[in-house]
Formats: structure tokens, sequence, C-alpha cells
């Protein structure tokens, strides 16, 4: 199962009652519960203010804390999960984060594709004490993964196997595929990390890594297959690059998580050739060509230039090389 944890960064007061009792209103979301909120239990028909009242109580008994809001969401991928299923186990997760006894509220909303919760709590203790927001992140997910039995160095070990059978011409390349498999790997100090859930997987001396991946050069007669299948394809399939957004809740502003084309999703279905764009600030800065048949993964620039990629294609340019072959 797939489930999704985000956290939202702090703030003063409790906007985010707000803005889930407003998506209530307007019908794109509806409270599940409301727990631990004391005399406000014995009202008919608790609303906003309500809420933030007593939040706000309870966060001044601590005089030091300047951010009292907690904020999270919990996703399951598309409809895999009911909302009481994520009701209850949002429960569950308040448990494991040390939040059980605190006043939170669960809404359950229905403006994505996907099943999604807001829970909205406070930080601070009626003994005015405060829980430690210290790698909330990594303890959010270590959590989720606890109730669902996750185990992380188990799914690592299998997802990193196959990927380590792939020819790479340095470092770069293995972290763009790792990238795409859901993983972050960087270098520092001399080491080469792995990382995915916020937590180090794999950490390995530059030296070591670079003699277990790193293969020779990619030969002529690939590269050329290669450009001439993608040249070839560019005569009959769209190549304009268009960016694939990470939707969040809470209205955030969309974040950019990759970009597609015609040419690049039918090159992946059909051909089992996989083209990554890579972007600074919106605008696509290079690619990397992974060719998972082979399990070769080759820069971009090895095969073609970047503007005759992603730039309007003059096919008769292009009809003209192919014939020249």
């Amino acid at each position: 199962m797939k489930l999704i944890v985000r956290l939202f960064t702090t703030s003063t007061g409790f906007p985010a009652v707000r803005y889930n009792m407003e998506k209530v209103t307007s019908g794109c979301a509806e409270l599940l519960c409301y727990k631990n909120f004391g005399v406000i239990h014995g009202l008919i028909n608790p609303g906003c203010a309500d809420f933030e009242h007593y939040l706000g109580a309870v966060s001044t008994l601590n005089s030091r804390s300047r951010f009292d809001q907690f904020h999270a969401v919990l996703s399951a991928r598309g409809r895999s999960m009911s909302v009481d299923a994520l009701k209850n186990l949002a429960e569950r997760w308040m448990l494991e984060m040390g939040y059980n006894k605190q006043p939170y509220l669960i809404f359950s909303h229905s403006d994505t594709p996907n099943t999604h919760v807001h829970i909205v709590s406070t930080d601070v203790r009626l003994d005015r004490s405060k829980i430690s927001d210290s790698f909330d992140r990594p303890r959010a997910i270590a959590a989720i993964h606890r109730i669902l039995k996750v185990d992380v160095q188990a799914e690592f070990k299998r997802d990193i196997s196959p990927l380590l059978a792939y020819n790479f011409s340095d470092l770069h390349q293995l972290t763009t595929l790792l990238g795409q498999k859901g993983y972050r790997g960087f270098c520092r100090r001399g080491y080469f990390y792995m990382v995915k859930y916020g937590q180090v997987l794999l950490k390995i001396s530059e030296g070591k890594i670079q003699h277990m991946v790193l293969k020779p050069q990619i030969e002529a007669g690939h590269l050329d297959e290669i450009r001439c299948m993608i040249n070839s394809n560019l005569l009959t399939k769209d190549n304009t690059c268009i960016p694939v957004y990470q939707s969040l809740p809470h209205g955030s502003s969309r974040k950019l998580k990759a970009f597609r084309s015609e040419l690049s999703d039918y090159l992946l279905a059909e051909k089992n050739i996989e083209i990554c764009y890579h972007s600074n600030k919106n605008q696509i800065t290079g690619f990397t060509i992974i060719d998972h048949h082979k399990r070769r993964v080759v820069a971009g620039k090895e095969i073609m230039d970047l503007d005759r990629l992603i730039s309007p294609v003059k096919k008769e340019s292009i009809s003209r090389q192919l014939l020249s072959r």
C-alpha cells in the first residue's frame, strides 16, 4: 500500500482550522472527528472559532513556544483506501507520534483524485511541556512504516540490486537512475549516500562505489542505435516538453516534479528507452538516456544536442540525415 505523509511548516495561531472548516462549508471536506477538546464536546455544533480558541488556550500554557500548530496530511494513492480506513490509520499514527492525548481534528478532503485526510493539533501539552518537533519528517514516515509493517531495508535491497546491474560512466548517471526509482543519491566528503524517506540506507566510499558500478564507455554502435531511434521518432512524435507537477493539498503552490513529452512517453512504453529531462528553475538544462533493455545509462550530450531533442522539429532536415546513413 502506498501512503504519503506530509507535514506543513509551523505557524503562529491555527490557520489550518479555518482552512479546513471553510473546505467543509464549501462541500469539499468533512470533519470526521475531533478528540480531547474538553468542554467543547459538550457543545451541540462546535464551530471554527471554538476549535481555534481551545487550541489557542492550550498553546498559551507554554509561554516559550511560538509556533504551536501541528498540521499533517496522510494521503493514499487514488482510492486504494476508504476514508474510514484512512481515518483509523490516522488515529493510530497520532498515537505513534505521541499526539494521541492532544486535542486534534481529522478532516477528509475530496478535492483531489487521492483519498487524503488533514490532521490539525498543537505541540503544547496540558502539562505545559512541548512535543519535540526535531526530525519530525523522519519520525512521521517511520511511524507510518511501523503501522504498515514496511521493512525499509528489505525494500531497499530489493530495489537496489537490479539498479546496480546497470552500466554507468559516472556517479551522476547513477544518481539520475536512483532518482527515477524514488531514491536520492549524492556525494559528500568522500562518501556516496543513498537516501529515501529521509533515512540514509547506504553510505559507501566514492572509490568503492565507482569500482562497483562504473563501466567502460558505451560502444559507438549503441550510441548510433539510440540516436537513430530518437531521430526517426522525432518525425512522428511531439517533442514538446510538458511539466509534470506534484499535487499538493492545502492550496499549496504546485511543485515541479519532472518533464515529459509524447516522444519520451512513446520511447519508454515501446522501446524501453527513458529520457530523463534535467531542469533548473523550470528550464530544461540537459537530459540523460536510460536504456532499460541493455541496462545502460548514457549522458544525453553523447546522443545529440539538447536543442535538437526539445526544439520544434524541422522534419525535412531529420529525414535527410536518416536517408544519408
